[in-house]
């Protein structure tokens, strides 16, 4: 009897440590997971912006080369008028000494024009005569007046030709300095997104390390509990054994020990199907692993986002256009939910950001400003359109 009420106060005893071993914690965390994902989501939302911002300098670049091209076609342009320029000056000077002579050698003679003219008329032995004389003078007098008229117009013409040349030049200037100043714009307000985008990052990193210091605090609690708690249930179980007449072992005569768990099998891999053009496509791609992004990149000494993806199906033969939002106007539209390996996807619309979806729930792209070309979780949701370009 004395033995069953024993084993009977010791399993009281272990059934009590057993519903205490979970213990109550009165002060809330400082940190919560919470407070950590809105973090993340305003890390997710500066990068956002950032890459809205190189697609900017991205199209201000192309601009820029546009405006080059049609400065040298400008350029070529205005030699040519300078050219003729030279031929009208020339020619001004020509008639301006044909005029000059012909008044000098009426001066020498000390004649006024329309006197010598009317001196001739006079001089007629006949009618006819007179009738000859007076068209041949007609006919210089129209002359003159044919010369003097050609001197104006030659004259208002390089004055037009002038202020053409001037007028392109002053407006090719503008459209630099607008050009200038967009990029400049842009690139300051890169820099506050940078400085933003730093302080969430400290901020995230700041509430990580919180969190896992609360965490080691919280399991260290809960092992000093348990310890104290098995402590006090040894205590007890003791004492129980102590109020036996002799001393007596504890029977257990059962094995606590739980069924081992079967392992969950884990999920079957991914298969990756697409074309042999898809399997071109991202071999080609991931050989540029780590090309740091630039701005207005197309090659493989830096990308921007477009150029890399410009640059990667060109080396399989297919041409795409040079910024993001061309590109998404490329091939078949598709749900996001139906993307396969080798199809594009972007983010806005217009994009402003494109990458390539290259199978098992991955893509890869040129990120942004101050990062790597890299593979990435694809999430829906972080897209806005994806388009089929691979038949």
């Amino acid at each position: 009897m004395i033995k069953k009420l024993c084993k009977y106060t010791i399993s009281v005893a272990v059934l009590a440590t057993t519903i205490q071993v979970t213990p109550a914690f009165a002060a809330p965390a400082t940190v919560t997971k919470d407070q950590i994902e809105a973090t993340k989501s305003q890390i997710e939302d500066f990068e956002m912006k950032i890459e809205k911002l190189d697609d900017r300098i991205t199209v201000a670049m192309v601009k820029s080369q546009e405006l080059n091209d049609h400065i040298k076609k400008q350029q070529a342009k205005i030699k040519d008028t300078e050219a003729e320029i030279v031929k009208a000056k020339k020619d001004l000077e020509i008639h301006k000494e044909i005029y000059s002579e012909r008044l000098k050698s009426l001066q020498a003679e000390g004649k006024d024009s329309l006197v010598t003219y009317a001196e001739l008329l006079l001089s007629s032995d006949n009618f006819s005569e007179f009738l000859t004389r007076f068209t041949a003078i007609s006919e210089i007098m129209q002359s003159d007046t044919d010369l003097l008229n050609g001197l104006n117009e030659k004259e208002q013409a390089l004055k037009n030709a002038e202020q053409k040349l001037s007028d392109e030049l002053e407006n090719l200037k503008q459209s630099q300095a607008d050009l200038a100043a967009e990029q400049k714009e842009i690139k300051e307000a890169k820099k506050e997104v940078f400085k933003e985008l730093a302080n969430a990052k400290n901020k995230l990193q700041s509430q990580q390390n919180q969190l896992a210091q609360q965490e080691a605090e919280r399991l260290a609690k809960i092992a000093q509990q348990r310890e104290a708690q098995q402590r006090e249930a040894q205590k007890r179980a003791e004492a129980a054994q102590q109020q036996q007449d002799r001393p007596q072992s504890s029977d257990n005569g059962s094995s606590n020990s739980s069924p081992s768990t079967p392992s969950t099998p884990s999920a079957p891999p991914v298969k990756v199907t697409g074309s042999a053009s898809a399997s071109a496509v991202i071999a080609n791609a991931k050989k540029y692993l780590g090309v740091p992004y630039v701005w207005g990149g197309t090659s493989p000494s830096g990308f921007d986002c477009s150029g890399f993806v410009q640059y990667v199906f060109r080396s399989v033969g297919i041409s795409l256009p040079r910024v993001s939002r061309a590109q998404q106007d490329v091939g078949q539209q598709i749900p996001l939910s139906q993307v396969q390996p080798g199809d594009l996807i972007f983010r806005g619309n217009p994009a402003h950001h494109v990458a390539i979806y290259i199978g098992g729930g991955q893509y890869i792209h040129a990120p942004q400003t101050g990062d790597v070309v890299r593979i990435a979780p694809f999430n829906p949701s972080k897209f806005t359109t994806a388009t089929r370009v691979l038949h």
